[in-house]
């Protein structure tokens, strides 16, 4: 292997580090990965900007059409089976927010 390509190498080792070690960092301005009593700040009226700016993303997203709300979940302890879920208005606003069942610990579902 010639310098060049050994140095191309170290370079690209490195920024796939960086990616990882940013994956991994926690969201929002907290500064650290929030706990359950973080979110519980999270009240009624908030706009989805302010959560967004304190959380970060969710971790996934769904619809629910009959209500017409956009509902966040965020995965904040990877060890438990409790999700924190807001509902979001289509304004952009919270009606509520509280604690759910993590549909992830199920597992694989098997086809009959």
């Amino acid at each position: 292997m010639n310098i060049p390509a050994v140095r191309r190498l170290r370079l690209a080792s490195a920024a796939a580090a960086a990616f990882v070690l940013a994956a991994c960092a926690a969201p929002g301005s907290l500064g650290r990965t929030p706990t359950e009593a973080d979110f519980m700040t999270i009240q009624p009226g908030m706009s989805s900007q302010e959560v967004l700016a304190r959380f970060g993303p969710p971790t996934w997203t769904f619809g629910v059409r009959q209500e017409n709300l956009t509902i966040w979940n965020y995965r904040y302890y990877r060890g438990d089976c409790v999700i924190y879920q807001v509902s979001v208005r289509p304004d952009g606003t919270v009606r509520d927010a509280g604690t759910g069942y993590d549909p992830a610990c199920d597992g694989p579902r098997s086809r009959w």
